[in-house]
């Protein structure tokens, strides 16, 4: 069996997946039940020091992905700390708080609570994109401003004013919302004495309408909300590319795993452990399970480790520089392994060149037409067309 104990600083994981900050941290009864799915380690929902109900409906599922409008935590946050941290510790594997306070100190208070009651570690986020509109609704003549995107200083200081604080190792959970702009967020973290970052929270607002009835499907004023999920990835694993490609921090990847492939790829990436929310709360805690026992048997069928494999991609990008295939101009036409094609059609569908046709029962790629565009590999359900691009020929 493959070996996947790992640590964020001193605190030492089983495994790495880590239940992110969601509905199966919501208090300690249901952090007890999430713990006999055997992972790593669980994230309690956001604690705040003042808690204000979800609006309703607060949770749309959509195709690979999610939308909630789900605020934080809606029980005070001394019952978190005289009572749930403690049952949730029962456990006996490492309890994550994640906190928010829009006050450093008053986070920093907070974080001293959550370690006193038990907690392993501190998570600090950056940006919840649906906030403030559902709080002003519900608080008439509350006015939150709108988030300075592009000046992490506030969670710097929120960040230095809780490593001042603790000993526990800090996360800081950075929204996709910085999509554009990641790099000046980790260097602030970095600076304040983060640990490790969890990439990425949600991105929004967001929102989805019921065409039966023209309602936005989220509550609230507008029906906005975030989107996790198998829609984020592709987001979340660039923002895991270039911190990777900038620190050396380690790294939560967040967003759509839903696979032992997902987690491979993350971990080409840059990243060390996964966050998984959405799969759980769309298909059962026990999918918890199944996604540990899926990456355990795809290293050990390849003869392969985790840390073997970690950073790949940075090295390969490395590579184009060096070979100068950072830049390829010319079309370099796939080729169709026939012992392993079906002839299904699907790249010949794909096509929008019209380069591929199906003789024989086979797939055939013509080259005096093909654009090189690369459609029909990630297409081929059989995997029977190779990319021909970045090799020594």
């Amino acid at each position: 069996m493959a070996n996947l104990n790992c640590k964020i600083g001193d605190v030492k994981l089983n495994n790495p997946f880590i239940v992110t900050a969601g509905e199966h941290g919501r208090d300690g009864e249901e952090i007890l039940k999430v713990a006999k799915t055997g992972v790593g380690a669980i994230t309690t929902k956001t604690i705040v020091p003042h808690p204000a109900p979800d609006p309703r409906p607060c949770c749309v599922p959509m195709d690979n992905g999610f939308l909630n409008c789900v605020l934080a935590a809606i029980m005070p946050s001394e019952q978190w700390f005289k009572e749930e941290i403690p049952l949730a510790k029962k456990a006996g594997l490492p309890i994550i708080a994640n906190l928010a306070s829009a006050d450093p100190n008053e986070a920093a208070e907070l974080a001293v609570k959550a370690v006193e009651a038990g907690a392993d570690m501190i998570e600090l986020a950056t940006y919840c994109p649906h906030l403030a509109e559902n709080l002003e609704a519900q608080f008439p003549g509350l006015k939150i401003p709108p988030p300075e995107m592009d000046n992490p200083k506030p969670f710097y200081n929120t960040v230095k004013a809780v490593r001042e604080v603790v000993n526990v190792p800090i996360i800081g959970k950075v929204s996709a919302c910085h999509f554009s702009n990641i790099l000046p967020w980790i260097e602030a973290g970095v600076k304040a004495g983060l640990d490790a970052v969890e990439v990425t929270d949600t991105i929004g607002p967001v929102m989805l309408i019921d065409i039966e009835t023209g309602q936005p499907k989220l509550g609230g004023p507008r029906g906005y909300g975030g989107l996790s999920g198998g829609a984020l990835k592709p987001i979340a694993m660039r923002m895991v590319f270039e911190i990777a490609q900038n620190y050396d921090i380690p790294i939560i990847a967040s967003g759509g795993i839903q696979s032992a492939e997902d987690d491979i790829e993350y971990a080409m990436a840059g990243a060390t452990y996964f966050g998984v929310c959405t799969v759980g709360h769309l298909e059962g805690q026990n999918r918890y399970t199944s996604l540990i026992k899926d990456l355990e048997d795809y290293l050990e069928n390849r003869g392969i480790t985790l840390d073997e494999i970690r950073g790949l991609t940075l090295r390969k990008v490395e590579e184009r520089k060096e070979k100068g295939w950072d830049c390829n101009l010319e079309p370099i036409p796939p080729l169709v392994h026939e012992d392993i094609c079906i002839g299904c059609g699907k790249c010949k569908d794909a096509c929008i060149y019209d380069a591929i046709t199906t003789e024989n029962g086979k797939a055939v790629i013509h080259k005096d037409v093909c654009y090189g565009c690369g459609c029909c590999v990630w297409t081929c359900p059989t995997k029977a067309i190779e990319n021909m691009y970045y090799k020594d020929i």
